[in-house]
């Protein structure tokens, strides 16, 4: 198994930094509430840890109170034994629980839930300093007008969810199964976080949209795609994106842009006359059109308009491909190579192609994932009446021909060594190179600095928290406690975002507002837990047995110990290497699959240039 390259965040000090500045920052907050809170209302405090496990290091101050940093970074915690005895989590107390006086109700709601109090006055103090520096966001997250349809998404030939439905660029999405949406991204979450169903147990998403000037309900069947191809993550999708202003960068140079007098910062309307609503609506429309003279109406820098005509050239996109189908469990599989050369692995390959190159599997969810992934070569095919070598996808094509019977064992070499599968049902074609037309421009993708007040953004810091939860428990969704995030998703996610602090406090003020519901929850070792205790025997009058509360809390965090061990050394680890493959499917794209005088390659803005 390859491992994650911790050293990409290990190496970078500042992405340490930030880790422990603004995460760890998080946790000491939240167990400075418990601590302050206990001192204020005369409570004994044993320890005040960050952290879970064994001591790596701390010290006992004057006041008696062991302060550490433990070894299982999971959280943290204050020794509070008159609120809960759990020294068997915790660790042992010097004073025995029973030996300690008693401690009123208000002393134990107080203790228990002034760290989720000291949370969200964290985030709110964070929320105050956007409010006055302001949060970037692009502009196209900030409408929810549809800027494209995708006619595909993870099979091919089978229309997209959105494109079946009949959704259609410039249709403005007013309501996520009736519920309102302000913007792109409460579309995706609505989506992705639904659970309607139709009566064939299919997802189900119902979109209230407005166009031209009238109100429609469309229903579509998200499909469940694979973001991860290791940890399995997926997400319900439709295949739409957002509107998006079509602002040219730079027409190259000899280009039909340039020719037609297209310059920097122009931003085009519309083509023969319909309304143009992102770029990639633009390249699909060049599409249907073809080699054919176009009309643009374009709004120069000072907001004139004016109109130029052109001709689009066809340009060759992608270099001759190679296509396998098999069947795995009843589902049609498609696999794409390319042809590299025998040292692809150097940074400029030289010498003829004769080598095939996986360079994605669709759906990605297959058993065989682990071999057949971004990076693997396809050495040969095995036979009983005699083994084919595979150099091309010609070859390869004609391999298949001479196939006999419907399955293939197919002999593939990667980074984990040699290795042998059989595929069923197998057969194998030739991709011809891709052309396009296109005009020759690049666009810019123009960024928005929000200024919102801090109780708006711990609004929707507390509605995003509060729709995935619901997700969580509700079993028509298709969210599982698998898709939570780890210390490691939460660490690569800060390193991503470290480029910009803007970015990098908004996760703060995320996490702070998470880490308060998930702690209020009524949940025994949960903060909301002791609370529910306390007010159990606040309405009883009688306490609840010592013994009988300590095997709860046990059996409790041992669970929470469990899923956060699976999340981590499996989930996360998994996220990590299937971005890594991810990563290299784009490499490989980009380095052998894009024709080397495509505009794709010579460009180096996103998206890619019609």
């Amino acid at each position: 198994m390859n491992l994650p390259n911790f050293g990409n965040i290990l190496g970078s000090a500042f992405g340490v930094f930030l880790i422990v500045l603004f995460f760890g920052g998080s946790v000491f907050i939240h167990e400075l509430g418990h601590f302050l809170a206990a001192r204020w209302r005369g409570l004994k405090v044993e320890r005040f840890s960050i952290g879970f496990g064994p001591r790596i290091w701390g010290w006992t101050g004057k006041d008696g109170v062991d302060y550490r940093i433990s070894l299982l970074p999971l959280g943290g915690y204050v020794a509070l034994p008159q609120l809960a005895d759990l020294e068997s989590i915790e660790g042992e107390y010097d004073n025995e629980a029973e030996r300690l006086p008693p401690i009123s109700y208000a002393d134990k709601v107080i203790a228990a839930s002034m760290g989720v109090i000291f949370n969200v006055l964290f985030a709110l103090a964070i929320g105050s300093v956007l409010w006055v520096v302001g949060r970037p966001i692009l502009r196209n997250s900030a409408t929810t007008t549809i800027g494209f349809v995708a006619s595909e998404l993870d099979t091919p030939s089978k229309p997209s969810p959105a494109k079946a439905a009949g959704l259609q660029p410039g249709d403005k999405i007013l309501t996520i199964d009736d519920v309102p949406v302000a913007n792109f991204m409460q579309v995706i979450e609505k989506i992705a976080l639904g659970s309607g169903r139709d009566d064939k147990g299919r997802p189900q998403v119902k979109l209230t949209i407005e166009r031209n000037g009238q109100k429609r309900d469309i229903l579509a069947n998200p499909e469940l795609i694979e973001i991860n191809p290791i940890s399995g993550d997926s997400s319900r999708r439709i295949g739409i994106s957002p509107a998006n202003e079509i602002v040219i960068e730079t027409p190259r140079k000899g280009t039909p842009a340039a020719t037609a007098g297209l310059k920097q910062g122009d931003t085009l309307i519309a083509l023969n006359g319909s309304p143009l609503y992102s770029i990639e609506h633009l390249s699909q429309s060049l599409d249907a059109i073809g080699e054919k003279e176009i009309k643009l109406d374009v709004r120069d820098t000072a907001g004139a308009l004016r109109s130029v005509t052109l001709i689009p050239a066809l340009r060759q996109t992608t270099v001759e491909l190679a296509r396998i189908t098999f069947t795995e469990r009843d589902v049609e599989r498609h696999l794409r190579l390319v042809a590299v050369p025998d040292d692809y692995n150097a940074p400029k390959p030289t010498g003829p192609h004769r080598n095939l190159m996986v360079i994605d599997t669709l759906p990605t969810s297959s058993q065989h994932s682990s071999t057949l992934r971004p990076g693997t070569i396809l050495a040969r095919i095995d036979q009983p009446d005699g083994i084919f070598s595979i150099h091309t996808p010609e070859e390869l094509a004609r391999a298949s021909q001479r196939l006999k019977g419907d399955n293939a064992t197919l002999f593939c070499k990667n980074n984990d060594g040699q290795e042998t599968l059989t595929l069923k049902d197998f057969k194998a074609s030739v991709i011809p190179p891709a052309s396009h037309p296109y005009i020759g421009v690049t666009t810019i993708a123009k960024v928005e600095i929000v200024h919102q007040n801090p109780i708006t953004q711990l609004g929707v810091a507390f509605k995003m928290t509060y729709d995935s939860l619901s997700a969580l428990i509700n079993r028509n969704s298709d969210v599982g406690v698998d898709q939570l995030m780890g210390i490691i998703s939460i660490a690569r996610t800060y390193y991503s975002n470290a480029d910009d602090l803007r970015r990098i406090l908004w996760f703060t003020l995320i996490i702070n507002i998470s880490l308060a519901i998930l702690n209020i929850l009524p949940i025994p070792v949960l903060d909301g837990g002791h609370i529910l205790i306390a007010t159990v025997q606040k309405i009883t009058g009688k306490p609840i047995p010592l013994k009988f509360l300590a095997a709860l809390q046990y059996v409790c965090i041992l669970l929470f110990i469990a899923l956060m061990a699976y999340v981590v050394l499996y989930k996360d680890i998994g996220r990590w290497r299937g971005d890594n493959l991810l990563e290299q499917r784009h490499a490989i794209i980009q380095k052998y699959v894009v024709a080397p005088e495509s505009p794709e390659k010579q460009a180096d803005t996103e998206p890619a240039t019609p």
